[in-house]
């Protein structure tokens, strides 16, 4: 059940993609337009989303719950900073940030609330958090080569890590927000996928076809991201107790998904090599269509 509703998820994901491909090439979705779909989709519609998710009644169950959530994403990226540090180490930064950062926020929330409800965003938000204060700490370093490039402050005041604050304060506090409010909330958090996916779409319309497929360490990477890190995470949860059931299926739905968009981006910023990461990000993606199913089905035996 779980794999059907995640193949049926991800195919419309890539047709969502496709469409940010045809307005590009008609274009319609511009770079700059890309660029201010990706800062709306930073600044206001995750933190919407995180904040949304937060929203529900206070109870000892979900909290101890949202404490294994917690735990799980730690684990699990043990696992893939270890993977990736292997496999490519300071050798490869791109391939090494690549490898390490899935994209938990803007492929990872839909595809969990889609095949456990909309309550599950509460639980893989720790997920997405943690990816998010990784990669401006650690994946920084990864990518420039450089520790003097980290930002506290940028780390801090970051749109995810501060509605993350806001929304634990309204989770411990149980205070109710305004209809008006809430509903304004969740009209803008459900745009995630849509608007996220014609980003990736932009993105796949200027990788040229050879770019897309080629090249051992794509292939490597993309194996990586998508087949190796998840199915070792299981191995991970196996002698795990505690790491059974919805809240392990929705960390490892998490730890499955592609390259992380903002790949391209840390790479332009901080001098590496834009195309080549756009290339990852896009071909993850399309490849994550059978290969996140794939794992879940593989994970249900073991975990569920």
């Amino acid at each position: 059940m779980i794999t059907q509703i995640l193949i049926q998820q991800t195919l419309i994901m890539f047709v969502l993609m496709l469409l940010g491909l045809l307005l590009s090439h008609l274009g319609m979705l511009t770079e700059q337009g890309s660029r201010d779909l990706s800062n709306i989709l930073l600044y206001a519609v995750i933190p919407c989303v995180i904040v949304r998710s937060y929203i529900t009644e206070y109870s000892t169950q979900k909290l101890y719950a949202l404490g294994i959530a917690a735990v799980l994403a730690i684990i699990a990226f043990v696992v893939t900073i270890a993977v990736s540090w292997i496999a490519f180490g300071m050798r490869h930064r791109i391939e090494n940030f690549s490898a390490a950062f899935g994209n938990a926020g803007f492929i990872g929330i839909p595809l969990v609330t889609a095949v456990f409800g909309g309550e599950a965003a509460f639980y893989v938000v720790a997920f997405a958090s943690l990816v998010n204060l990784l990669q401006w700490t650690y994946g920084i370093v990864i990518i420039s080569g450089r520790r003097d490039t980290i930002n506290v402050k940028k780390v801090v005041l970051n749109p995810v890590f501060l509605s993350l604050l806001v929304g634990l304060a309204l989770f411990f506090t149980g205070v109710t927000l305004p209809a008006i409010v809430d509903q304004s909330l969740t009209l803008v958090a459900a745009s995630n996928t849509p608007l996220a996916m014609l980003v990736l779409g932009y993105y796949l319309s200027q990788i040229k076809p050879h770019e897309l497929f080629c090249g051992a360490r794509l292939y490597a990477v993309v194996a990586l991201r998508l087949l190796a890190i998840p199915l070792l995470t299981v191995a991970a949860f196996l002698p795990l107790p505690f790491a059974r059931g919805e809240v392990a299926m929705i960390t490892l739905v998490a730890a499955a998904t592609p390259v992380a968009t903002s790949t391209g981006m840390f790479a332009q910023k901080f001098g590496g090599d834009y195309r080549r990461a756009v290339a990852y990000v896009c071909a993850s993606t399309v490849l994550s269509i059978p290969a996140i199913p794939l794992v879940i089905l593989v994970a249900e035996h073991f975990l569920v």
